[in-house]
């Protein structure tokens, strides 16, 4: 008997397609070093929130940046980006990284979800942004 899944079923999915609209990922060597290995990339809405937290630019110019962005709901809805995962149990190791971003949020509002994650802007800000780009959205 193998102790090998049947399939590769259990694999995680590929991240899907990057938006048209989207600037192209970044390559490796220019993410953001806050994003741990494993995460899908967000570096491009890290360096704004990032730019805003130090003052750099005004809430103004951070929420149009991320409203040029253009990024569409979750598919899941902006409900399931505020979930928080359960604890492992106990005895068991976690690799849960709380900026590790999942495959299926980018090109999405979780990119946006991600910086509120890493601390640069906060849940207020958050809502903010959020209201501003998707006013039809439950809350």
């Amino acid at each position: 008997m193998s102790n090998q899944p049947p399939d590769d079923s259990w694999r995680p999915v590929p991240p899907p397609p990057r938006p048209s609209h989207m600037p192209p990922a970044l390559e490796a060597s220019t993410r953001d070093p806050r994003i741990p290995e494993g995460s899908a990339d967000y570096s491009s809405a890290l360096a704004d929130s990032a730019a805003y937290k130090r003052g750099d630019i005004a809430f103004e110019e951070l929420q149009r940046r991320v409203l040029a962005r253009a990024l569409p709901p979750h598919h899941l809805g902006d409900a399931y980006l505020m979930m928080t995962p359960p604890p492992p149990p106990p005895g068991m190791l976690s690799s849960f990284n709380p900026l590790r971003m999942p495959g299926d949020w980018r090109g999405t509002w979780g990119e946006v979800a991600m910086t509120l994650f890493a601390g640069d802007i906060t849940h207020e800000e958050y809502t903010r942004l959020h209201a501003a780009a998707h006013p039809d959205c439950r809350r």
